[in-house]
């Protein structure tokens, strides 16, 4: 995003920058519980496709961390990833 690369070094250099600036988001509690969160909600969909009972209880935790997060975001037990 507005870098001037000219050799394939300077490339290099610019990709283990950004994975070292990055690699704290990636260790994160919050990204894996948004993973977490989504592979739940794609779980139970597929879950209640199949018509177990187990989606239920499953597809609650996935939409049901959405406002939870918001709510440890505004108590700030959570930071902004991204700020």
């Amino acid at each position: 995003m507005g870098h001037d690369i000219k050799t394939f070094r300077e490339a290099i250099a610019l990709m283990q920058r950004v994975w070292r600036e990055a690699f704290g988001f990636f260790l994160s509690i919050e990204l894996w519980l948004m993973v977490l969160a989504a592979a739940g909600t794609v779980g139970g969909a597929w879950l209640a496709v199949l018509g177990d009972a187990w989606s239920l209880p499953i597809l609650v935790f996935g939409f049901g961390y959405i406002p939870v997060r918001m709510v440890l975001h505004l108590k700030r037990i959570l930071a902004w990833p991204f700020i």
